[in-house]
Formats: C-alpha cells, structure tokens, sequence
C-alpha cells in the first residue's frame, strides 16, 4: 500500500510529493490532466516572498465595482447569479477589513519567509528548473501608486519580510532598467527576489520523482476519496486506490473532491492571463511589475511573459483576445519600442481564490489522514516548496512546520467540523481576534 497519494500534478501536489518523498515515503500523484498543464504553466512565476497581500484588501471591491464594465481592467467580475458565487462574494467584502486583511499579511508573510529557503532545498536534493535571482522592480507612473506600494511593503517589513525594498526616483529606475520608457515616476527595488519559468519547476519535479521511484500518473481523474477501514480509497474509474494518508491539491476542483465528505471549501476560480514572446522586441534585464496596469513582465531563457489580470465569475479557461490586448498595451505604455508578435503563445488558467486570500493548508479535522493544499491564489509558485516543507511533516507525524490555525478548513462554515473542538475552536479564536 502506497504510504500517501497526492491528488494534483500542479506546482503545490508536485512540491508536497517531493517533500515526502525526500522524508522516506512512498508517494503517489495523480493528474487528471497533464502534469503542471493547469495554473502552474502559464504564471509570471515570481518567487515574491515581498507581495504577501491577500487579495480581498481594503477598498479592492468598490474598486472592481468601477472596473466592471471596462473588459481590459486588472479586475474584472463576470457578473453571475451563481449562489456559490454570491456567497463567496461577500465573505470576500467581508475580508478586506483592514483588520483582517493585516491579520491574513502577517500569516502570509510567516510562510512566505521560508520561500526561498526551500527553493534552494529543491535544487539542492537536484530538482532540474530554470532560476534567476534579479530581484523584482516595481515601476509605476504616479508617485501615488509607488507611495500605496512601498507601504504596503514596510507593512510587510513590520511583520517579519527581510527583503530589501528600495525607492528609486525616476532617473534611477530609468537608469537600472533601460527597457523602460520615459514618463515613469519612479521605481521600487526589491532586490531578493526571484522568478522561475514555472513549466520548468513542475517539469522538474515529475522527471526527480519518477527518478527516485515515485509515481506520477497523468490523466488520472479521481472521482471519490472515502475512508477505507484504517486508510483512504481513491476511486478513479474502474479502479479503486488505496493508501494510509490523501493529500488532496487540485486547486480550484479540490472542493468537489471534499463535499461529499460534508466538507465546504468555497474556492473560486481567479482567471489569469498571460503571452510568452520567443523573440520579443524589447527585453527588460529582470522582472518588472506595472504597477498602474497589474501586469508582471517576466523575462527567460529564450523568451519573454506578461501575466496579469483577475477574472472572477468565469467557469472556464477561454482565451478572451481582449485581456491579451490589455497585457499588450501596458506592454507599450511602459517599454519602450513595444509592439505585439502575432505569433506568440495566449494562455489562461484557474487559480484557485478563498475569500479571505489565504490558502487552505493541513490536516481536515475529524478525518485522520486527510490532508489539503489548494487555494495559493496569486501565490502558488512563490509558496508551493513552503507549503510543501510545512505539510510534509504534519502528513506524515501530525507535526507540522509552522502553526497552521489561519490556513486550516475549519475557518469556514462546514457542519462536518461541528462538535470537533480544538481546530475549530482555535481557529474561531483567531477570527475573532481578526474581525
């Protein structure tokens, strides 16, 4: 019997089996698609340690109120009458008081801190993936937005962020990056950061696992996961599974694999889009993030990203042209000489949102064995090794590596916790203290 299967070949399943793994398990992924061919494949793949904001900030809802009707905004609702939705709708407005909103950073920043510790961890144990370390520059076109930026990042410093973060004024951050066209106001150096090509860490991952005997089963679609007498059965379709422990980290569908448990997990899909340019015709030296726009610009071996935008209402991964015009056109407001490559690869993938922009982490209380990781937002690449190296230990000795209480399951409403004290009272606790 295989000591843990994990449900997910995404950047997070890939990491959690591959902590396992190097702690003496056997493990198994299963993906009902293609390894890393979800969320993970087509991400700016910043290593931000330094962009720890929950989404659902202060004052983020009137702002998609008056972004709704403009299809090239950074956020854009797709208006629905889904009840699920509505519901997740307002425990999101409910999560960008300030008060939760710095309660939901400083959890965030806690485990963003062992980010790129454990990058360095998987390269170590020989995990094969494209890195650089060029620090991150913000550049904006206001010194309104540099201002709102470079506080939210001393907030960050307040609570534990190491980074260095350093203001540059206009000739500076022209003269550090000569790809950028005049008219910017200014910049912002965070100088530790790093950014991977993300299908490279996922691509990685699944090559070291099968290496070290681990399975990594494609196209695996698994129907049901239930309890079998001492362990768990994962059904798939003619076939049944059968293991001690279950991680589960299919992003956004990782809901439909808890429910029938009597498990609410009330993710959402947040639409993200981005282009890669094989031979773009301007070339930042290092990543840039366009504050004004909401556009990351990610430069790789052999070619050039722009990911941006968040889609909130959509149910699929169409390709909408007019979201790839608006990376296009931050492209030429602030590069100079950008122009757009008609050849060049369109993508769009689900990432998968809580409501209060913190990720789902740890053991599901009340069944033993049962584990989730999912909902990384904006966040799984810079998190997944992190979350890896904090769960691993919790999968396997029920010891995790850092106090798990804000990213548990039972923060949300789910009548299947109900009578299990400790974990849901804890975390009622830490709510209370946040609201």
């Amino acid at each position: 019997m295989t000591d843990v299967i994990v449900i997910g070949g995404g950047a997070v399943g890939l990491c959690v089996a591959e902590a396992l793994v190097r702690r003496g398990a056997s493990a198994l992924v299963l993906e009902s698609g293609a390894a890393g061919a979800q969320a993970s494949a087509g991400n700016a793949g910043w290593i931000t340690p330094g962009i720890s904001n929950p989404v659902p900030a202060p004052g983020t809802v009137p702002q998609a109120l008056r972004w709704m009707l403009d299809p090239a905004s950074p956020l854009l609702v797709r208006p629905t009458l889904r009840p699920s939705f509505l519901r997740w709708s307002y425990d999101f407005w409910r999560s960008t008081s300030p008060r939760r909103y710095s309660a939901g950073m400083a959890a965030l920043v806690a485990l963003g801190a062992r980010a790129l510790g454990a990058y360095d961890a998987l390269r170590d144990e020989g995990v094969e993936f494209e890195m650089h370390a060029d620090g991150l520059l913000f550049v904006a076109h206001t010194e309104e937005e540099l201002a709102a930026e470079l506080a939210a990042l001393r907030d960050q410093q307040a609570l534990g962020y190491g980074g260095r973060v350093e203001p540059l004024d206009a000739a500076a951050t022209l003269a550090l990056e000569p790809a950028l066209a005049a008219g910017v106001a200014g910049g912002i150096l965070v100088a530790d950061e790093r950014h991977v090509r993300p299908e490279t860490v996922t691509s990685g991952l699944a090559a070291h696992l099968r290496a070290r005997g681990a399975a990594v089963r494609e196209h695996a679609h698994v129907d049901r996961v239930e309890r079998d007498g001492e362990g768990w059965a994962v059904r798939l379709a003619g076939e049944t599974l059968r293991c001690e422990r279950v991680v589960i980290a299919t992003g956004a569908a990782t809901g439909r694999l808890l429910a029938p448990l009597g498990i609410t997990l009330p993710l959402e899909g947040a639409k993200g889009y981005s282009f890669t340019d094989p031979a773009p015709p301007v070339r930042p030296l290092r990543p840039l993030y366009l504050l004004e726009a909401k556009v990351g610009v990610s430069p790789y071996d052999g070619g050039l990203r722009f990911a941006g935008t968040l889609e909130l209402g959509s149910r699929d991964v169409h390709v909408d042209d007019r979201r790839l015009r608006a990376l296009d056109d931050a492209g030429m407001r602030y590069l100079e000489g950008w122009r757009s490559n008609p050849g060049r690869a369109g993508w769009a993938g689900m990432r998968p949102l809580l409501p209060d922009g913190l990720p789902a982490i740890g053991p599901v209380p009340g069944h033993d064995g049962l584990h989730v990781a999912t909902g990384h937002a904006m966040l799984g690449i810079t998190l997944a090794p992190a979350t890896a190296e904090i769960l691993a230990p919790a999968v396997l000795s029920g010891r995790a590596g850092l106090d798990l209480t804000p990213f548990s399951v039972a923060r949300f409403d789910n009548r299947a916790l109900h009578g299990r004290r400790t974990t849901t009272t804890r975390r009622a606790q830490w709510l209370e203290s946040t609201s």
